[in-house]
């Protein structure tokens, strides 16, 4: 059977793409997911590519890549953050697979942008090696756990045990926190929906040079990434300082838990741990089970993690690049340590 890759206009595939969406995820999805993620990106537009049968021309999967602006030692590049990847069941082959996802490596070839990176799920890494990506690094999950009793319920298989026993460990780890109370060094607020205005530009501006790859977090991404968001509803930790912002923690809440989005401070100082400290007092506050932070191995912000005691959970996955063979920033840009990446850099 003879398939070909076509370069699709993304008002013409809407509903078949859809279609393949939910015929291939567990979560359901629609057009406002569509139309945000693929149409209104303040970076660009999506590109999105189909592969379909060549004798009746019917849709056997599609895959897209959303434009990102990303800085690399301070020199602003447009790339290509690779999202959905959706085959019809009936149509999954390795071949099908890996002409489909060549698509987006060919297009880097011929100088569409600088280069691109993506999140694959465990199943889909073995195609990424396939048409030539490379593994930049391993994006690791760090949790907190804030009550035990939902932790001690897998272990012992008594709700009751485990709500009495759970109860003591937290008056446990109470009395433990009584000694080392966190001391803020700056003022902090928690926002219900933050509005990222100029103050998010200028923090930006002042935080670039963290790491030599990172990518574009002013006010214009922002907004639309977190606050036009129609799939979760984000929270924020602002740290101010006379007038100015000086750093903020995105964050979201999902089945009890407070999923970290992305750290971003100015400069060095005690405002990393002052969000960290006062996000998990909040998500104390509040009743939840846990904090939980997905970033790329290396980021800067585990030391403050492990110093609150998070700790790495073995669940994770790799983050995969791709940039031109003769291009300087391959070697930059296929280093862990060169980039800045939280769980708010990947695909929605």
């Amino acid at each position: 059977m003879a398939y070909a890759v076509y370069e699709e206009n993304l008002d013409d595939v809407r509903d078949e793409a859809i279609a393949a969406l939910n015929a291939t995820r567990h979560r359901p999805t629609d057009e406002r997911r569509y139309d945000w993620l693929y149409r209104r990106n303040p970076d660009g537009e999506a590109v999105l590519w189909s592969i379909r049968k060549e004798a009746t021309g019917e849709m056997a999967g599609f895959t897209v890549v959303l434009p990102r602006r990303v800085l690399v030692d301070g020199e602003e590049h447009i790339c290509w953050n690779g999202a959905d990847f959706s085959i019809h069941r009936k149509y999954r082959a390795l071949g099908v697979a890996v002409k489909l996802r060549r698509a987006a490596k060919e297009a880097i070839d011929q100088g569409r942008a600088d280069f691109l990176y993506a999140h694959p799920n465990a199943k889909m890494q073995l195609i990424h090696e396939r048409v030539g990506h490379w593994p930049v690094g391993a994006m690791v999950r760090y949790a907190k756990p804030l009550r035990a009793a939902p932790y001690l319920r897998h272990r012992l298989h008594s709700p009751l045990l485990a709500a009495a026993a759970g109860k003591l460990v937290d008056v446990g780890w109470r009395l433990l926190r009584l000694g080392r109370r966190y001391e803020y060094a700056g003022h902090l607020r928690v926002v219900e929906s933050p509005e990222f205005d100029d103050r998010f530009d200028r923090l930006f501006d002042e935080a670039a040079a963290v790491r030599r790859v990172m990518g574009v977090r002013d006010a214009r991404y922002l907004r639309w990434r977190y606050a036009e968001n129609p799939l979760y509803h984000t929270r924020a930790v602002l740290a101010e300082a006379a007038g100015r912002l000086q750093g903020y923690a995105l964050f979201t809440i999902d089945a009890d838990v407070a999923q970290v989005k992305d750290v971003l401070v100015a400069g060095n100082g005690p405002t990393e741990r002052d969000l960290v400290a006062r996000l998990i007092e909040h998500a104390r506050g509040q009743g939840l089970t846990s904090v939980s932070a997905v970033v790329l191995e290396g980021h800067p912000i585990v030391d403050t993690l492990n110093s609150f005691g998070f700790s790495r959970r073995p669940d994770g996955s790799q983050m995969f690049g791709y940039a031109r063979h003769e291009d300087p920033l391959r070697d930059v840009v296929s280093n862990p340590d060169s980039w800045l990446v939280s769980v708010g850099d990947r695909d929605v």
